[in-house]
């Protein structure tokens, strides 16, 4: 290994994961039911920049995200419609 300014040859940096997640309840307060969505990104090299890695991410999180919360919206109203009768 020969350390050249700052970085070493041949030494991989690591690369990292970015997670988030919220848990929101469904219905009323007594229901006692909640759903829960989760990104994460994965494998974000750390030796590249990492604006330009995210905004390609983006772009999929975007169209994944209208897809799922198409499907939530779906379950939500159908609890709802469960629980009003």
């Amino acid at each position: 290994m020969e350390l050249i300014g700052t970085q070493f040859k041949g030494l991989e940096m690591a690369k990292i994961d970015v997670h988030l997640g919220f848990t929101f309840r469904v219905g009323d307060a007594n229901s006692n039911q909640y759903s829960r969505v989760d990104v994460t990104i994965g494998d974000v090299d750390t030796n590249l920049p990492i604006e330009d890695q995210l905004d390609k991410s983006k772009e999929t999180v975007d169209k994944v995200w209208e897809e799922v919360r198409k499907q939530v919206d779906s379950k939500i109203d159908e609890v709802l419609d469960e629980t009003k009768s």
